[in-house]
């Protein structure tokens, strides 16, 4: 019944590879890829890191041609940031990334896979019509969802919780009560439409803000009149109709942008 492998690759690159502490070389990486896609998999997701201390454009080229060899129906494509107190850390210190060229190596990838029928439909993400990724479509649409186990994270009827993340204080709460939710969180309509907007926006298409008002009684519209004037006075957000989206070149820095709705 399974029909998505998702492969955390990262590179087909050697030095970028060893940059990144991974235990396996790129032609393990590749050799993996195709005995995946040779399995009959319906679908192979493989996600990519950018901006690795020592990424050059050959690398990147290298990694970007092996990709496109293997032929996958989803890429994510990720920057790496938010690694403080992370032993990555002090790898960054040792060897800074430049950001200009990061973004155009991002460029570089976007526009390859972009030409390969791997369409952007989100900030990091890209897919052959009909194979985006559900599960996380499921947060960008803020629809319901549930987590099972410690630290995860539910969504649903309003309201919003996580659950103790000890194994061990997990199933003493389940056994003691049947559960182990601690921080709930009661999401008033006009919270949820905010967040519904900034999960929105982080996909290409952007949001129908008719259908969000339709789930959640609040028009975000009149809500944030000021905040989308301004941003679309600067070229960071297109209204037309009844959606709002990011333009393209400026996903980039789209948390810039939904922090003005934060």
């Amino acid at each position: 019944g399974v029909t998505r492998l998702s492969l955390g690759v990262q590179s087909f690159d050697d030095e970028i590879l060893r940059t990144l502490g991974r235990p396996y070389a790129a032609a393990d990486a590749l050799r993996f890829c195709r005995s995946a896609r040779q399995a009959g998999y319906d679908s192979l997701a493989v996600d990519l890191m950018i901006g690795v201390p020592g990424e050059t454009q050959d690398s990147s080229r290298r990694t970007l041609q092996d990709l496109l060899d293997i032929g996958p129906d989803h890429v994510s494509l990720y920057f790496i940031e938010n690694v403080e107190g992370l032993p990555f850390a002090e790898v960054l210190a040792r060897r800074p990334v430049d950001e200009d060229a990061a973004v155009d190596g991002y460029e570089r990838m976007r526009a390859g896979l972009e030409a390969a029928g791997l369409h952007q439909y989100e900030i990091s993400n890209f897919a052959r019509t009909g194979k985006e990724c559900l599960h996380n479509l499921k947060y960008w649409r803020y629809e319901p969802f549930l987590g099972l186990g410690p630290s995860a994270c539910s969504h649903a009827g309003g309201r919003r919780w996580c659950n103790t993340p000890s194994l061990e204080g997990w199933a003493e709460a389940v056994r003691r009560s049947g559960s182990a939710r601690e921080e709930v969180v009661e999401l008033t309509p006009a919270v949820a439409a905010r967040e519904a907007l900034v999960f929105g926006l982080r996909l290409v298409r952007g949001v129908d803000v008719a259908e969000l008002e339709a789930r959640t009684g609040v028009n975000v519209c009149s809500l944030y009149a000021r905040e989308i004037d301004e941003l679309a006075s600067d070229g960071l957000l297109v209204q037309a109709g009844a959606r709002l989206w990011i333009p393209a070149d400026k996903l980039l820095v789209s948390n810039a942008i939904l922090s003005r709705f934060i």
